[in-house]
């Protein structure tokens, strides 16, 4: 028998708010977790993360973005 994946809730976007970037994160982590083998390299995870922000995150973040 197979390992059985558990479906998360919807990510909210990130807008840039200090005090919600560490639930971010968390449910990021777990989010990239249960994507496991699609999300090889820490670039794929990068740029996978990245496609939740918004806002001032994201006008930090485009550079990034468009460097991987």
């Amino acid at each position: 028998m197979g390992v059985v994946k558990v479906k998360l809730p919807l990510i909210k976007r990130f807008l840039g708010e200090r005090l919600k970037l560490k639930g971010f994160l968390t449910q990021m982590h777990f989010k990239v977790t249960q994507k496991g083998a699609k999300l090889v390299t820490p670039a794929d995870r990068i740029a996978y993360t990245g496609l939740f922000l918004l806002g001032r995150a994201l006008k930090w973040f485009k550079p990034y973005l468009t460097e991987i």
